[in-house]
């Protein structure tokens, strides 16, 4: 998919978990979709949490690990029933952690200047999409699932950064990137943009930030 631009045109790029919406969204979505789908599946949730730890010891990748987590809390689903849920969950999970303000200011800043939004996340499409739908984005560009595995990977750190220039496709000197995230994972793309913005309350991630080039937005409460 190619995003249609126009000359002098501004792009801004959002993460989706701790950059838009306040909290991660993958273990909250995996234990609200097995509540609704396979309520028996909530006994793996240990089990889970036993992957996770596995993940970050650096036994198998992010996208081994999301696998495994569809697999073991869902089982086999239909798309169709995965994205009914998914915005079941995405109405949810802003009602009890809610949008970071700073950056949904961002956004309608972006949007009054008539910039092509888009959002870039390491979340599953399916829910992805809903939560964009309520900002009014039509652009997500994220992980993919056909039921049984991550076609092409996570989009995660340098493959998010593929794919997002894949979708920009040739942009033109008068371009202008903003890329808005919360992760240095996303270092890659931060790279890239022309305006790099990062998300984070924390001084040390502040600094570190700071010192790449990046511009800083504390969120407040």
């Amino acid at each position: 998919m190619k995003l249609p631009l126009r000359a002098a045109m501004k792009v801004a790029i959002y993460d989706l978990d701790k950059t838009l919406v306040r909290k991660a969204t993958f273990t909250p979505f995996l234990a609200f979709a097995a509540r609704r789908l396979a309520p028996w599946r909530l006994l793996f949730l240990p089990v889970w949490i036993g992957l996770m730890i596995g993940y970050r010891a650096k036994f198998y990748d992010r996208t081994t690990l999301k696998t495994m987590g569809m697999k073991l809390m869902l089982g086999r689903q239909e798309l169709s029933q995965l994205e009914k849920v998914g915005h079941a969950f995405a109405a949810r999970h802003i009602s009890t952690a809610g949008w970071i303000p700073e950056v949904s200011a961002l956004v309608e800043d972006d949007r009054r200047q008539g910039a092509r939004l888009v959002i870039a996340t390491a979340a599953f499409e399916f829910y992805a999409r809903a939560f964009a739908r309520m900002l009014d984005i039509d652009t997500v560009i994220a992980t993919r699932w056909d039921g049984r595995q991550i076609p092409g990977g996570n989009c995660y750190g340098e493959e998010k950064r593929r794919r997002v220039l894949e979708a920009l496709g040739d942009t033109g000197p008068d371009t202008t990137l903003r890329f808005v995230s919360d992760s240095f994972a996303d270092a890659p793309m931060l790279n890239e943009a022309q305006e790099a913005i990062f998300i984070t309350s924390s001084a040390r991630k502040a600094n570190r930030a700071a010192s790449r080039g990046w511009a800083v937005i504390a969120p407040q409460g």
